[in-house]
C-alpha cells in the first residue's frame, strides 16, 4: 500500500482529531504526528497517551461528562478549532464494542447531534481547509444488494442486527449535516463509510460470538451469511490520503476490505475450537429459524470510488482477520 501522502508542508497551523484518544483515534494521531504534524486531541480522556509527553501533541476538554463539556461546550469547540487547517471528526458518544449504552436514546442524538454542529460551525466561522467525519457502513441497513456502493439507499431504520437501527440512523443524520456545511457554505467536507474496523489483538465484532460458544449449545447460522472488515491502518491511510486532496471533497467513500469476508459458520468453527467448547454449528437457509444472532443482511462494500478517486487499496487478506480473531481471544 502507498504511503499516507499528507504534505506536511501543506499544513500550515494544527490537525485537530476528535475522538484521539480512541480505537482509529490514537492510532490517526501516532500517524500524524510521525510525519510532523502538529496535533490537537478533543478528547474527555488521554488514553493510549496517559503520561506520554509530546510537544507536537496538545489535549483538550479532557475531564468532561457524558452531558456536559467537550464538543458540547461552543467555547471548548472554538479553543480546538483555533489555529487548525485539517479537522478529523471521529468523536462519538456511544459504546461501539458493545453496542450497549447507559444514556437514553434522546439524550445521545442531542449530544452527538449538538456536537458535530459546534464542530461544523467552528469550522466554517475560522476557515478549515478540510473536515473528514468518521461514519458508518451502518447507514446502508438492509440491502436487497450484493454490492453495495455509495450510491446505494440507506435504510438504517429496518436494520436487524449490530450495531442497531439507532447507531446507523445517527450517524447518517451526521454525514448529511457534514455534507450540508459542504454545499451550503463550501466546507471541504470527505465522509467514509467505515466497516467493522480490526487490529492485531481486537478482531471480534460483537462479544456476543465468545458468549454464544461458551453456553455449549447449538449455533444457528444462516448459508453463507457472513461479515468483511477493514485494519485499523488501511483506515488510517484512507483518512491520510484524503486530507486536503480536492478530488475527496464533497465525497462519501466507503472503507472495507472484501478480501477479509468470513462466513459466521467459519468463524464460529474457529471460536469453538480455540475455547474448547463444546456448541456446534447448524447451517440453515431460512433466516426465520435462525434463534441465535447476530442477524444481517449479507452484501458487501464496493471500495471501487475509493480506488480509483485516491488510489488506496487494501492489503490485508482474511488470513490476517484469522490471526487477529486468535490473538484477540487469547487475551
Amino acid at each position: 500500500m502507498k504511503s499516507g501522502k499528507l504534505a506536511i508542508e501543506d499544513i500550515e497551523k494544527k490537525v485537530l482529531v476528535t475522538g484521539g484518544a480512541g480505537f482509529i483515534g490514537s492510532r490517526l494521531v501516532r500517524a500524524l504526528l510521525e510525519r510532523g504534524c502538529r496535533v490537537k486531541v478533543l478528547d474527555y480522556r488521554h488514553g493510549p497517551f496517559e503520561g506520554k509527553k509530546n510537544r507536537n501533541l496538545e489535549f483538550i476538554g479532557i475531564g468532561r461528562d457524558d452531558m456536559h463539556g467537550g464538543m458540547v461546550d461552543k467555547s471548548i469547540v472554538e479553543q480546538a478549532v483555533e489555529d487548525v487547517n485539517v479537522i478529523y471528526h471521529l468523536a462519538i458518544n456511544w459504546n461501539g464494542h458493545t453496542w450497549r449504552h447507559t444514556l437514553p436514546l434522546a439524550d445521545l442524538f442531542d449530544i452527538n447531534v449538538r456536537s458535530t454542529l459546534n464542530l461544523l460551525e467552528a469550522a466554517r466561522s475560522q476557515g478549515v481547509r478540510h473536515f473528514l467525519f468518521s461514519g458508518s457502513c451502518a447507514v446502508y441497513g438492509e440491502s436487497k444488494s450484493m454490492v453495495v456502493d455509495e450510491e446505494a439507499a440507506c435504510k438504517p431504520e429496518i436494520w436487524d442486527g449490530d450495531p442497531g437501527r439507532a447507531y446507523g440512523i445517527l450517524k447518517l443524520i451526521i454525514e448529511k449535516l457534514c455534507l450540508l456545511y459542504y454545499h451550503q457554505h463550501g466546507l471541504p467536507v470527505t465522509v467514509f463509510r467505515i466497516e467493522f474496523v480490526f487490529s492485531g489483538n481486537e478482531a471480534l465484532p460483537s462479544k456476543r460470538f465468545i458468549e454464544n460458544v461458551r453456553r455449549g449449545e447449538t449455533i444457528e447460522v444462516i448459508e453463507g451469511d457472513g461479515y468483511a472488515s477493514i485494519h485499523i491502518d488501511e483506515v488510517v491511510e484512507a483518512f491520510l490520503l484524503a486530507a486536503l486532496n480536492k478530488n475527496a471533497c464533497g465525497q462519501i467513500f466507503n472503507l472495507s476490505n472484501p478480501a477479509t469476508y468470513i462466513s459466521y459458520s467459519e468463524l464460529y468453527q474457529l471460536l469453538i475450537q480455540l475455547t474448547n467448547s463444546e456448541s456446534e454449528v447448524e447451517i440453515v437457509k431460512d433466516s426465520v429459524r435462525l434463534s441465535i444472532g447476530p442477524k444481517r443482511y449479507l452484501y458487501l462494500l464496493s471500495t471501487d470510488k475509493i480506488q480509483r478517486t485516491l488510489g488506496w487499496k487494501p492489503q490485508k487478506t482474511k488470513e490476517d482477520l484469522k490471526k487477529a480473531i486468535v490473538q484477540s481471544v487469547k487475551q
